[in-house]
């Protein structure tokens, strides 16, 4: 059958179709395709393969946003500020004809390259981009074994965050998540990368969390927030999406608390898993973190592949402005992140 370029946000029932898919995942949903369009102006190209009468359900789906952008050319990404987006495959053989279709409508289009934030096992041992790690954690609905599954110095954290004096709030209201942006904007300062812009956060409330599809956790200690985060979710699967914290506050242990209420209410409504997001290999921090709630490790592998020549591409660290970003006043460091963003896609 031909492959259909498909705009999941206009397509009827597009969710329902991949619903059933074991690589879906909340990053295939139209709601995240209407987010990125509405901040960035991506442009959504679903290259869909289908079987059977109709209604036919898909057999391929290789899901790209087209980025186009003065300051870094034009390629096509699946997904941008997307952890993992593993294609959709039910029938191997289908995988390479709409595979080379994606790189025809590249070179027709002047991309500079593709990348695919996953897809190692239909593209037969191509030499990855960059590789991450993907913690994931399988969710039950018994709350005492979740709780034991949890290393022992994680469940110290969490008690003596509950001890402290933190009280948390789980919130689909868009003045919470406003409230998260601020701890969002402190810790990506501390880190030395700029901060997304808060329209594409307003973008998230809007296309998922006030549509059921995620929530805001925050930590609050005498009143104000010193830790938060953002899930996101779609057919029984969460992600942790961001994560912040006040620095000052940080003896407090609410980080742990804040996790460990959005992992107790996936279980409370039937989630099967908690994915943790990617993780560069070499942040041990947030890789001791991320084991310490029992989630399982695997492995993510980026590749590029240069439109012109078919070559893949290789990765080379382009992180040489993170201690000049960190000396920057951060309304400035704001407005770095609000203009350069689009183009990072």
């Amino acid at each position: 059958m031909p492959t259909e370029i498909i705009d999941p946000i206009s397509h009827p029932g597009w969710d329902t179709l991949i619903g059933a898919m074991p690589e879906r995942s909340f990053f295939h949903s139209s709601n995240w395709a209407a987010v990125l369009r509405e901040s960035y102006s991506y442009r959504p190209l679903y290259f869909t393969r289908f079987e059977g009468p109709k209604p036919a359900k898909p057999s391929v789906v290789i899901p790209v946003m087209g980025v186009e952008s003065f300051l870094t050319g034009k390629r096509g990404v699946s997904i941008p500020f997307t952890d993992y987006c593993e294609p959709i495959v039910s029938d191997e053989g289908g995988f390479p004809p709409v595979f080379d279709e994606v790189l025809q409508y590249g070179r027709r289009a002047g991309w500079k390259y593709l990348e695919l934030r996953g897809g190692a096992k239909h593209l037969n041992g191509a030499a990855p981009y960059r590789s991450y790690l993907r913690h994931v954690l399988k969710i039950h609905g018994q709350e005492k074994l979740l709780f034991s599954s949890i290393k022992p110095n994680t469940r110290r954290n969490i008690r003596a965050a509950q001890k402290s004096g933190i009280r948390i709030a789980v919130s689909d209201l868009e003045s919470d998540l406003h409230e998260y942006y601020r701890l969002h904007c402190l810790t990506r300062h501390r880190h030395g990368a700029p901060p997304q812009p808060y329209r594409f956060f307003r973008a998230i409330h809007r296309n998922a969390i006030s549509k059921g599809k995620g929530f805001t956790v925050l930590g609050r200690y005498e009143g104000r927030a010193v830790a938060g985060a953002v899930y996101l979710h779609s057919c029984k699967r969460g992600i942790y999406k961001f994560g912040a914290s006040d620095l000052r506050f940080q003896r407090l242990r609410a980080n742990n608390l804040v996790m460990w209420e959005a992992i107790r209410w996936f279980s409370k409504n039937g989630f099967e898993e908690l994915c943790f997001g990617r993780t560069e290999p070499e942040n041990a921090g947030l890789v001791r973190f991320k084991t310490g709630w029992g989630a399982e490790a695997g492995e993510v592998l980026y590749y590029r592949f240069d439109i012109p020549s078919g070559k893949t591409l290789k990765h080379t660290d382009s992180r040489i402005f993170d201690g000049y970003y960190r000396k920057i006043p951060a309304p400035i460091f704001k407005l770095i992140g609000s203009l350069l963003y689009r183009h990072a896609g």
